[in-house]
């Protein structure tokens, strides 16, 4: 690589070295009649004259934006949609690896899975508000009941004396006991005429005995049918109360545990898919590509540089900590090439690096954006700027 030379320090030396020859001319040859016998004390130089007002430092053209894009997951190549100097995209896909059919098919049952879970949820509240709707209805059809059996026991029904303080059942098989013992009197009169005063007598006993045994079969008939309203009223009222507190806390649990993982599976299968494809992160070049079909991959290892060539900077590799302590952000600079040595280019400083380079020497990157971006300028290209410092 040519050595370049600084054209303002190039132009310092020449004119100090015309300086000496001219001096040493106008010297006389009896130089003890000219120098005195005490030397004239030195001047002491002003170090702030002595200061160039331009920074020199070597440098790179690297875009503004690269990466090393690598695949987020082991598996072999099943194409690869690129090749160098291509242009894409982002989110372009770039390289695709075998085993989409076999994902594609556990997202299929994932979903279904999702799908029959969420279901089985919203059947749960569905069927609660139902049930939660028909208890309050049977709650009304079961208040009527109660109220029109109470009303047929106490309003269309006349409780004989002798059944007063009975129970119902203790009633009716009493009642069936005294009409039996009654019939068993009457039964060897039943034949004889009707004027014969003992049958007339044992008939009469034998009617009454008939009309208490129907009224304890009626009052039986009665309390069995408000009973029955009544027990029909409470369970209503107990199944209302229940599912006003919406469904079963354990049957939701479950619910709810089954639809958690039937997404978690369903991310994961497509996550899983996802992986199987490399997409650009950002609109760029494609100046790289380290892979190929049915070549077995690991996830880390670079397989395509993509780069941003439209957009190059240049970064200084050589400039000391005085050099930068003198710059600041905004300063102009003269930016030439090795390669391109009929470009003179114009940029500004647009970063100071906050730290030194790591290396040999107090080293701090600097970052120049070009003025404009000619076609022939390459990535990793020498670069030399000449920044001029306001101070």
């Amino acid at each position: 690589m040519p050595k370049r030379v600084n054209v303002h320090n190039l132009f310092l030396v020449v004119l100090f070295a015309s300086i000496i020859i001219v001096g040493c001319e106008s010297i006389p040859s009896d130089l003890t009649s000219v120098i005195p016998s005490q030397a004239t004390p030195t001047k002491r130089p002003n170090l702030n004259n002595d200061i160039e007002p331009i920074v020199s430092a070597t440098g790179e053209v690297v875009p503004a934006q690269w990466s090393s894009l690598s695949m987020a997951t082991a598996g072999v190549v099943e194409e690869v949609l690129v090749s160098e100097t291509d242009r894409v995209e982002e989110g372009q896909v770039l390289i695709l690896l075998k085993g989409k059919e076999d994902l594609q098919a556990a997202i299929a049952g994932a979903k279904f899975e999702v799908q029959s879970a969420q279901k089985v949820l919203d059947d749960l509240n569905e069927n609660n508000e139902a049930a939660l709707t028909e208890a309050l209805q049977r709650i009304s059809l079961y208040t009527v009941e109660v109220k029109e059996a109470q009303y047929q026991l106490d309003k269309s029904f006349t409780l004989p004396d002798n059944q007063k303080d009975l129970e119902k059942m203790e009633a009716l098989d009493l009642m069936k006991e005294i009409r039996d013992q009654v019939w068993a009197k009457y039964e060897p009169y039943k034949n004889r005429s009707d004027s014969d005063p003992i049958k007339e007598r044992l008939k009469d006993d034998l009617d009454e005995a008939e009309s208490d045994y129907n009224s304890a079969v009626k009052r039986v008939e009665y309390e069995n049918e408000l009973e029955v309203a009544q027990d029909n009223l409470q369970e209503a009222r107990e199944d209302f109360s229940m599912f006003s507190e919406g469904p079963d806390p354990a049957e939701v649990t479950f619910a709810e545990a089954r639809l958690e993982n039937a997404n978690s599976s369903l991310t994961a299968a497509e996550a899983a898919l996802d992986d199987l494809e490399l997409t650009a992160p950002f609109a760029g070049t494609i100046s790289e590509v380290n892979v190929h079909t049915n070549e077995w991959v690991n996830p880390g290892k670079g397989v395509i540089l993509l780069a941003d060539l439209d957009h190059l900077r240049i970064e200084t590799t050589d400039l000391n900590e005085i050099d930068a302590s003198r710059l600041k952000i905004g300063d102009r600079a003269i930016i030439t090439f090795d390669a391109l040595p009929n470009l003179v280019l114009g940029g500004t400083v647009i970063r100071i690096a906050p730290k030194s380079d790591a290396g040999s020497g107090v080293n701090y990157k600097v970052v120049i954006q070009p003025d404009e971006i000619p076609e022939n300028l390459r990535w990793d290209m020498t670069a030399f700027v000449d920044i001029e410092v306001n101070e």
